[in-house]
């Protein structure tokens, strides 16, 4: 009976049918912008949303941004899976999935506009993209959104994201901890975040006293294919004699270390017995079991989904940056460096 009442006294402040307020309550679509707003606003003053179910998403469209090649065929997994999770978060209830693609950076603003001010869209979220000016705009429009895996220094949006620093420096101390200290990572920059796992990992060599040397330890890529990664990597192979080559491979996405295998099997270099080898993006498509650290894809899209309903709810609240560590995986590639300390590396 309490319910109902509470129906009644919103359909009489709001002018709207119980029939209304109870479709806008249950997050049902078939309402307009206006009308849920307004009964949205009036159950948050009466306490009513604090005493809905917490798996109700009051919600009816969600505009979800992300760099074109998350939507290409054969592109970015990493936010394909992203967006599986927000799928699956909103499959339960009535709502409208807009998806549209941005650059990372110097993004389409009159893009964004059009489709996020578009009036069936009531909540955002903004996948990959560093773009200040996309954050900024996104603040002014009076809808909750949500950033996933961005720059969020100066942004005042809820945001969610792997823990790179903490990926980083776990999975370089997973290898330091097995005796390795001629490690070399193999990784683009092309992206803040990037530059925050690498953080980690030189976290890792100071927490093991070694010393960083970006000549020796560090190959930087242009973007993430493997084809660059194999490529750059027999360069650097071939620059150097066998004596000099490192003990440990930490590779920097999944398609990258799957074209580091190509190379070390072309050369007849044995995993682990030869070389150790790791990745910091551990996912199904590598072409055998790899040790490494597998990042939350899915739960990044999940988790924002959670914070676009708490913003619904509470927003007055402070702005929430979540953090989700990864975990690591034994896929048998990284052995004890003695087992392989007095190898002799074939010619190339």
């Amino acid at each position: 009976m309490a319910g109902k009442l509470k129906m009644d006294v919103i359909a009489a402040q709001t002018g709207y049918s119980v029939s209304t307020v109870s479709r806008v309550l249950s997050g049902k679509s078939a309402t307009s912008e206006q009308a849920r707003e307004a009964i949205v606003s009036c159950a948050r003053r009466l306490g009513v949303l604090d005493e809905l179910a917490c798996g109700r998403l009051l919600i009816n469209g969600i505009a979800v941004f992300a760099p074109a090649r998350t939507f290409s065929a054969r592109g970015d997994t990493f936010y394909h899976a992203v967006t599986r999770g927000i799928a699956e978060a909103t499959a339960a209830h009535d709502v409208y999935l807009s998806y549209c693609s941005l650059e990372e950076q110097e993004a389409d603003l009159a893009l964004f506009l059009a489709k996020a001010g578009h009036k069936n869209i009531n909540a955002l979220i903004i996948i990959g993209v560093d773009d200040p000016a996309i954050h900024r705009l996104a603040q002014t429009l009076g809808k909750p959104c949500v950033l996933i895996n961005a720059s969020n220094r100066e942004s005042h949006l809820d945001a969610v994201s792997p823990d790179h620093r903490a990926i980083g420096f776990n999975a370089a101390h997973h290898l330091f901890s097995h005796g390795h200290r001629r490690i070399l990572t193999i990784t683009t920059l092309r992206r803040e975040t990037l530059h925050v796992r690498l953080e980690g990992i030189k976290e890792a060599y100071r927490h093991f006293h070694v010393a960083f040397d970006g000549e020796e330890n560090l190959l930087v890529t242009e973007g993430f294919s493997g084809d660059e990664a194999a490529q750059r990597l027999a360069q650097w192979l071939d620059a150097r004699p066998a004596q000099q080559w490192p003990q440990a491979l930490l590779c920097g996405s999944a398609d990258m270390t799957a074209g580091i295998q190509r190379v070390l099997a072309q050369r007849g270099l044995r995993v682990p017995e030869d070389l150790a080898l790791m990745s910091t993006d551990v996912r199904g498509q590598l072409d055998a079991s790899v040790t490494g650290i597998a990042v939350p894809c899915r739960e990044l899209g999940v988790e924002a989904v959670h914070l676009l309903q708490t913003r619904l709810n509470r927003p007055q609240a402070p702005v929430f940056n979540l953090l989700l560590p990864g975990r690591l995986v034994e896929g048998g590639t990284v052995s004890q460096a003695t087992r392989h300390a007095a190898q002799v590396f074939p010619s190339p």
